[in-house]
């Protein structure tokens, strides 16, 4: 019987997909498929679960609004920064996605600032977007309950921590800047500089975290600084340039963001020294650039396109209907062992 007051049958919010998939005789996944686009409506599995979806009167969580979000065909995104270039190749891995499904996406920019963030996200949801990819601003958890609230198919991209209230792909931070730190202290590296954004970042901390449990336990005479840089290269540059004033050259620069290594690079350069020979530089993602340059530049590399192909993957899960709590994933990063991975010069393991 349906309910007077909205005309939906009481029984349509207990239905799953999985009642779907097996009135239909198919896979839930395939009932994703079908619903959010990804596959044909027309041919005998489409149809099957379009018979389905009516005879059990199916309606994905939650009911009217996601529909008519659903309709749009439309997906936003709200990133930091557009001129990061992870940020922008991630777009674009987003766009190539979204083309593949029939979706569109409309990108916008938080400049890193929370309220702009805010304004950017009832923007989209105004436009009744079909769902919401976000990679959040530094110390933001505001946009996550608004998203939550709204109860608008949502995935956290890049900058995911534990207890999301929901979906989330990021990258195993810790385990990456890690590794590249032993691998500097095992080329006999005893003053290192560690160059970082900043820690309210969640992706940044656990960077940093990474280090510090690399450095636990360090060699007798290890020296390991932090400078918080912020997010300009002119702000890296301005923070670099007063710690060198005011410390001995460090015989390894381990930054842990690219605006970062561009500015530790350069910084190098202007005291007639040279990355890769004097001293070394590695930096946490991969840039063009960074490959182009004598030496090479040694870099952490993020699978921007593997991220972003999951987190689409989620987020159509999540508008054809899936149930379930949250899920983070964590994908593995590679290391460019470039030229400017190099042992200390003459003089300097010792920490003379």
């Amino acid at each position: 019987m349906a309910d007077h007051k909205t005309g939906e049958s009481p029984l349509a919010s207990v239905v799953s997909i999985k009642d779907v998939a097996e009135r239909a005789g198919v896979s839930p996944g395939s009932v994703s498929n079908v619903l959010n686009g990804k596959r044909r409506q027309d041919d005998p599995i489409g149809r099957a679960v379009l018979e389905a979806v009516k005879a059990l009167d199916y309606r994905p969580n939650p009911m009217a609004s996601s529909l008519r979000r659903a309709d749009s065909r439309v997906i936003g995104l709200v990133i930091p920064d557009f001129q990061n270039p992870f940020f922008a190749e991630l777009v674009s891995a987003l766009e190539q996605s979204a083309e593949a499904t029939g979706y569109r996406i409309v990108a916008t920019s938080s400049r890193e600032t929370v309220d702009i963030e805010a304004r950017e996200i009832r923007e989209l949801l105004g436009w009744r977007v079909a769902g919401l990819l976000l990679a959040p601003t530094i110390g933001s958890r505001n946009a996550e309950t608004q998203l939550a609230a709204q109860a608008v198919p949502s995935v956290i991209v890049d900058r995911v921590s534990e207890g999301l209230p929901m979906d989330g792909v990021g990258v195993d931070n810790a385990v990456a800047t890690g590794a590249v730190m032993r691998d500097l202290i095992g080329l006999g590296h005893r003053r290192i500089l560690v160059a970082y954004f900043d820690d309210a970042v969640g992706n940044v901390a656990e960077r940093l975290a990474g280090v510090k449990q690399a450095v636990a336990g360090r060699p007798e005479g290890l020296s390991v600084d932090y400078l918080a840089c912020g997010p300009t290269v002119e702000s890296a540059q301005a923070a670099l340039e007063g710690y060198l004033a005011a410390h001995p050259m460090p015989s390894a620069f381990f930054c842990l963001y690219n605006t970062a290594t561009l500015a530790a690079y350069a910084a190098i350069a202007r005291r007639g020294l040279a990355a890769g020979r004097d001293v070394a530089l590695a930096g946490f993602d991969d840039s063009a650039w960074m490959a182009q340059m004598t030496p090479p530049i040694a870099a952490i590399v993020q699978p921007v396109q593997a991220i972003a192909q999951k987190a689409w993957e989620l987020l159509m899960a999540r508008i054809g209907g899936e149930q379930g709590p949250p899920r983070v994933e964590r994908l593995a990063c590679s290391f460019e062992r470039r030229g400017t991975l190099v042992g200390p010069a003459s003089g300097e393991a010792s920490g003379h």
